[in-house]
């Protein structure tokens, strides 16, 4: 095609045909120009072609991601649920009619000490490696990137419920005449079960088991007022890669 173009152009220097050659020239130049554009579209094209399926996967992977983490959260926070119904039934309950078992179903309740912990492989994976730039929906990657400060507030609130117990209510339990793991092994029978029964209403009653809830229920209060928050921006986000992916379905 090249040698063509030339053969032409040299015809037409012979001929002296200059005004005709620098129509030709031009046209040439701009057919050129034309190729160059038309390689340089579709070569972006190819490239945002491929940068769309980097960001269907990114999407597909933190929406799997997303949804194993819903499930943890909901299974954590609703061991914090029962938890604080034991604590308050504990305080506020005629403990009296209740048997030695259910008492010590009472208390295993409030020993509850759960923590949300998500999975986070590919969430800071797409962070860290800066391929959160691929998610074109500015409303969706700005919930991802901000989604950390909310877990990372959610976990303080669990981690100071946490050393409450750690520090105050498993000490104290230690130091009193609760139960023995022999009556949890065994059928038990009335004497010991009455035993048990006295001293788990004595403990539940006393001004220190008191205190210790007071303080506990005020770490965990923050639980409940930060845990739906959360949760709905984890709702929010899952939907909103859905609906990314069902764009290019």
């Amino acid at each position: 095609m090249i040698k063509f173009f030339n053969k032409i152009r040299k015809q037409m220097l012979i001929e002296n045909k200059m005004g005709r050659y620098l129509k030709y020239a031009i046209g040439e130049i701009i057919l050129v120009m034309i190729g160059i554009l038309l390689a340089l579209q579709v070569n972006t094209w190819n490239n945002n072609k491929e940068l769309k399926k980097e960001e269907q996967k990114i999407i597909k992977s933190l929406l799997g991601e997303f949804k194993e983490n819903l499930e943890k959260f909901d299974i954590a926070y609703k061991f914090h649920q029962n938890r604080k119904k034991g604590m308050e039934y504990s305080l506020l309950a005629d403990l009296k009619p209740l048997s030695a078992d259910s008492l010590i179903s009472m208390l295993q309740k409030v020993n509850g000490n759960y923590t949300f912990d998500p999975f986070q492989g590919i969430y800071n994976s797409v962070i860290n490696s800066g391929k959160i730039e691929l998610i074109s929906n500015d409303a969706l990657k700005s919930k991802i990137a901000r989604l950390q400060d909310l877990i990372r507030d959610y976990q303080e609130e669990e981690k100071g419920s946490q050393l409450t117990s750690t520090q105050s209510l498993y000490p104290y339990e230690v130091g009193q005449p609760l139960f023995s793991f022999r009556y949890l092994k065994s059928d038990g029978n009335n004497e010991e079960a009455l035993e048990i029964k006295k001293n788990l209403i004595n403990f539940f009653e006393s001004q220190q088991y008191n205190n210790i809830i007071l303080q506990l229920s005020g770490w965990m209060r923050p639980i409940f007022e930060e845990g739906p928050v959360l949760r709905g921006e984890m709702v929010s986000i899952i939907n909103l890669l859905e609906e990314e992916i069902d764009k290019h379905k």
